[in-house]
């Protein structure tokens, strides 16, 4: 299973590992990984505690572009 988040790539550009990261979040370095795999699916207070470490939305998160746009366009019709 592919992950939704793109925490590897937001752990990467702050340069820390997956041990280091998990001792910030307070979890183990392995429900950390399995985040980052897509083995499990974060809640919604951790994708806040993740965007507020980050400084990203959401939609930075997830890799989402223009989903606000899509979804105005459909509700105009």
């Amino acid at each position: 299973m592919q992950s939704l988040l793109k925490l590897r790539d937001f752990r990467e550009k702050v340069g820390l590992n997956q041990r280091e990261i998990a001792k910030l979040f307070n979890m183990s370095q392995t429900n950390y990984c399995n985040l980052e795999i897509g083995k499990s699916q974060a809640n919604a207070k951790q994708i806040i505690m993740f965007c507020d470490f980050f400084k990203c939305t959401p939609n930075d998160l997830f890799g989402f572009k223009g989903v606000h746009t899509v979804v105005s366009e459909k509700l105009d019709q």
